[in-house]
């Protein structure tokens, strides 16, 4: 197991590269002075070269490139050219706003998919059945940024039982920090909740009409032993790999939700470096999640790893 983590570390390297490079000349994609885009168009001339000279904008694209690496090498990220505060800094304010929403959103889905498609498993046919499946087809359409709108206008200002924006710390307040990330979290979850729903479904029948599965039915096991013990454990792994796969898609997802309810996280830093073409917040940012997304398909290949010892070597 020790060894399968090291090689999907190892070969996360040339992918976190590629990810570092790639924000930053995308950025430079974009016309005009970089001085000009931070400082705005009132701006003298005065006060861009000296923006220039303090981030070393005057100097070639690729000068600039290299000078980011040595300094990623180091640990050091660089400092914002909007606030000149440290990137760093910035993004360990804002990691744990996002990791709160993704990880609860993440539990959510995991939860509600999966309870939901041992439930049309055990019904397959049904009514039940037919709705559970029509209902995820139809919320995973549905845009996070629209959900996110409906429950603003429904929880916040027709009912007014929720916070429509802001965000509260956990140590400062438990009990507001959860008010806070519900409307977030049920945005953030609802579409992926469909293809784990299908995914958890699809396994556990499959699993269900397995010679094992009717021999223990057979022998007389009860039936929710016969569901927990046999058929979700082995119908876990596609599972867990939906989870990962739709996680992934919950960090993409974090930029609009967090940027609708104002909640503080990458995500909301991210749209204001691309905005402000502020370039070492973006590269920082895109960095961190490129880095997310490479814990969460470690972690996955390690649970599948666990669950089915043949895919260890693979």
């Amino acid at each position: 197991m020790g060894t399968l983590a090291l090689r999907r570390a190892a070969g996360a390297v040339p992918l976190l590269l590629v990810v570092w490079t790639a924000a930053f000349f995308l950025q430079q994609l974009i016309h005009g002075d970089p001085a000009a885009y931070v400082l705005g168009n009132t701006s003298t001339a005065a006060q861009r070269d000296q923006l220039d000279a303090a981030f070393g904008l005057h100097r070639s694209p690729l000068d600039q490139y290299l000078s980011t690496c040595a300094n990623l090498l180091r640990g050091d990220l660089g400092r914002s050219w909007i606030t000149s505060e440290s990137v760093g800094r910035l993004l360990s304010t804002a990691l744990p706003v996002t990791l709160s929403l993704a990880l609860l959103s993440t539990l959510v889905t995991a939860a509600v998919g999966t309870a939901l498609g041992i439930w049309a498993a055990l019904r397959r046919g049904s009514r039940v059945d037919r709705v559970l499946q029509l209902a995820a087809g139809a919320v995973t359409a549905v845009p996070n940024y629209w959900v996110a709108v409906g429950l603003v206008y429904l929880f916040a200002i027709q009912y007014r039982v929720l916070p429509a924006t802001g965000y509260v710390q956990l140590n400062q307040s438990p009990g507001q920090w959860l008010q806070s990330l519900i409307l977030p979290v049920i945005a953030l979850s609802l579409a992926p909740i469909g293809p784990i729903f299908l995914q958890a479904r699809s396994a556990v029948a499959e699993a269900l009409d397995a010679d094992y599965v009717r021999t223990v039915r057979a022998l007389g096991i009860p039936r929710r032993r016969q569901v927990l013990k046999h058929g979700l454990r082995n119908a876990a792994a596609p599972i867990v790999t939906a989870v990962g796969f739709n996680t992934v898609g919950l960090l993409a997802g974090t930029v609009a939700v967090e940027q609708i309810f104002n909640l503080p996280g990458l995500g909301s830093q991210l749209l204001s470096g691309v905005l402000g073409h502020d370039v070492p917040v973006v590269q920082g940012v895109v960095l961190v999640f490129a880095v997310g997304v490479v814990i969460v398909n470690l972690a996955v290949d390690l649970l599948i790893g666990v669950l089915n010892p043949k895919a260890r070597r693979a």
